[in-house]
Parts: C-alpha cells; structure tokens; sequence
C-alpha cells in the first residue's frame, strides 16, 4: 500500500524552502533523478526559466494566486521497505516513481529526491519519494491542469493502485491498519490540542489512557481465569463497550459529547500507547491488548519471585 499526497508551492518563500528541501547532499537522501533538465546542479532555475518564458511566474487570472510548482510526495508502506525487510529497495522506490511520472506528467520538468524517513513519535523508517513538477508542460506549452482538486486526487490514488499492482504491493484498506511497523499518528485535531496545552481533552487520548490502565490492571491479577473478558467488564464499567467490527477487528464503543452520540472507532485506528515505566508500546488491536496483558502478568510474576528470592 503506496500513499500519495499533494502541495501546491504558491510563494517565492515556498520555492526557496522546496529547493533546501530537494538539496540531495541531506545525510536522508537515498537517491535522486531528473527528468527533462539539463544540468541537474542548476534544476530550480532551469524550472524558473521555462515558467518565466511561458508567463507562468504569474497568476493565470487576475486576483488569484499563482502555483509556480507541484510537490507530490509517493509514501511507502514501512511494512513494505527493504529497511524493515520488505521488498522495496531503494532503486525499487525509484523505479516506481520513475513509472508514477511516466503515466501522470511525461512532459514536466521534475526532480526526484528519495528520502529514508524517520517516525519522531515511534521511531519507523520508511522510504518517500518527493517529486518537485514544474508547472509548465513543455509540449503543449501550457500550465499544469489535473482539474478539479478532489477528482485529480482521486486520479492521483487511482494511478498508484494500479503501480501497487504492478509492484506486487498492498492495497489501503479503510480503517484498518496497514502497518505493523508504524502506528496510527494522532489526527489533526489531536495534534492541534496537543498544541494548546489540551491533549487530555481529546476523547481518543481519554479512552487510550483508560484501556492501557485496565489491561495493565487485568495482567497483574494474582488468579483470573478469564483475563480478557475480566478486561470488558472493567471497560464497560468505565462506559467503553468492546465489540467486533463487521471485518472482525477489535472495536470501541463509547458516547462522546463532542458527536451527542455513540462513536466506534477500531482498535487499529486507535494508535498506540507507551508505558512510561516499561517503555513498552501497547497497541489497542486484539492481539496488543493480549500482549500488554501477558506482559503485565509476566512483570507481576516477575516481582513475585524476586520477593521469594530475598525471602
């Protein structure tokens, strides 16, 4: 499962960000490629040129902003990287966006820069190609138009199916989690909490903190014969119902104020948690919470035999 994602750069100060970003002497940079340039060391202003002699370093229509250039990132599956033992090296990710440029813009001019990437929040690597596309097309003469924003994007995600194909790879599948190696980050409005100081408030982050406390709880128990459903309880208690989805992941069920209403959310969308005294990673699918309960019982068993030791 391949993602891929657009930027229009519509400012001078955006063009000049794009070229620092797009230096391939990065310690990150993997490798890179042209297409339709002359001299690789003089890309951006090769592109400058083509855009100044076709008018396009100007607004199409009065009163509207100009896009001088497109920067499309193609975002690989981590799960699907050579550097997590996937299939994906290197020259394999370039290849593929070599066939992505081929099918979509065969007449930009465009720079692409492959880029190792590092998760500050789990630490997963992953491989992204970034492909900086002039905006003029130098056949026809005129400026870039996928159209409409919503149809070229749902262009855009047809396209790397069908390389995802092609490649042997994975396809995304809604609502579920398409990585083992890298979680669920947290969503916009998450992070915009995060932000002003209000993380706590998000009703996902409140049901995280009270399944990690219960799994923990549930593990430590001295004797229960049936941990799990000792966990459901505990969480309907807390007024989260646990439930399966119609494809059969783990779910949560709880009334949220902000919806007025009963909201579900699959255990994989849910994320992750780090226990701050294991520096575990719990994950809230099926089998995370069976492993942070076995760990907690195995911590538990753990300190129990310590105290027998020192008896």
């Amino acid at each position: 499962m391949t993602a891929i994602k657009q930027a229009s750069v519509m400012s001078g100060e955006h063009l000049q960000n794009l070229k620092r970003y797009f230096d391939w002497d990065r310690e990150k940079v993997l490798d890179h490629d042209i297409q339709h340039i002359i001299d690789e060391d003089r890309w951006f202003e090769e592109m400058d040129a083509t855009r100044e002699a076709a008018g396009h370093n100007r607004p199409g229509k009065q009163g509207s902003r100009c896009t001088y250039m497109q920067h499309q990132v193609i975002g690989f599956n981590p799960d699907e990287c050579s550097c997590n033992g996937g299939p994906m090296t290197p020259s394999r990710c370039m290849e593929y966006a070599r066939d992505y440029i081929a099918k979509r813009y065969p007449n930009q001019e465009i720079v692409i820069v492959l880029h190792e990437e590092r998760c500050r929040s789990d630490g997963s690597a992953r491989f992204a190609a970034h492909l900086a596309i002039n905006r003029t097309d130098l056949e026809t003469g005129r400026r870039l138009n996928d159209g409409p924003a919503r149809a070229a994007a749902k262009s855009r995600v047809r396209t790397v199916k069908e390389l995802d194909t092609k490649y042997g790879l994975s396809q995304l599948e809604r609502g579920l989690s398409n990585s083992k190696v890298h979680a669920r980050q947290p969503g916009r409005e998450e992070r915009e909490m995060a932000k002003k100081g209000r993380s706590d408030k998000s009703e996902n982050a409140r049901v995280r903190a009270i399944v990690a406390q219960r799994a923990e709880e549930v593990g430590r128990l001295k004797s229960c014969p049936d941990r799990f459903g000792e966990f459901a309880r505990r969480l309907e208690s807390d007024g989260i119902e646990i439930a399966r989805s119609k494809r059969g992941a783990l779910q949560y069920r709880y009334h949220s104020e902000s919806l007025g209403k009963t909201r579900k959310i699959n255990g994989a969308r849910l994320g992750y948690a780090v226990n701050r005294s294991t520096g575990r990673i719990m994950r809230f699918t099926a089998r995370g919470i069976d492993l942070a309960i076995r760990a907690a019982w195995e911590l538990a068993r753990e300190g129990v035999d310590d105290e027998r030791g020192r008896d």
